[in-house]
């Protein structure tokens, strides 16, 4: 059963390896894999559904934040430990955010901080924190790297 998404091809590719280990573990060697997936592709589609989830899994729980830049809005998740913090940013009808991604939402704020309506607030880390990080995800938001979670926050402290 999936619990996230399906990995793309390109995304299994680059865990060739590691699939691979799985496929071995789960007691299916090359020959078997090949058979499986030429005569069963819903069974095969199956395995690569699990190795998917436990992936995904890792990931979306290692992950530091998140950043969904919205139609009027930005919003930065700080993931800790024991708290989850978030920054919702309001911005005026009159200041688009089209040109706004990733890379250059640190810039924005910082030059766009005086017009903007900052709400801030925070709750009890999720046990589920994968399956949450993966809703906000499907709802637009991006991963945010350490780094770039890093230079938020000394950003916020200095503002």
């Amino acid at each position: 059963m999936l619990k996230f998404r399906a990995l793309t091809p390109n995304e299994l590719s680059e865990l060739e390896t590691e699939f691979k280990h799985f496929l071995v573990i789960n007691a299916i060697y090359d020959d078997e894999w090949r058979q499986l997936a030429a005569n069963n592709p819903s069974k095969a589609q199956e395995f690569i559904d699990l190795f998917s989830n436990i992936v995904l899994e890792k990931v979306y729980t290692k992950l530091p934040g998140l950043l969904h830049i919205g139609i009027d809005f930005i919003t930065v998740f700080d993931f800790q430990k024991d708290i989850w913090n978030f920054y919702h940013f309001q911005i005026p009808s009159n200041i688009s955010l089209s040109e706004v991604n990733s890379d250059n939402f640190l810039a924005f704020l910082q030059t766009s901080w005086s017009d903007l309506t900052l709400k801030k607030g925070s709750k009890k880390s999720s046990e589920h924190k994968a399956e949450e990080v993966y809703g906000l995800i499907c709802k637009g938001a991006l991963p945010l790297h350490k780094e770039s979670l890093q230079d938020f926050l000394k950003l916020i402290a200095a503002l």
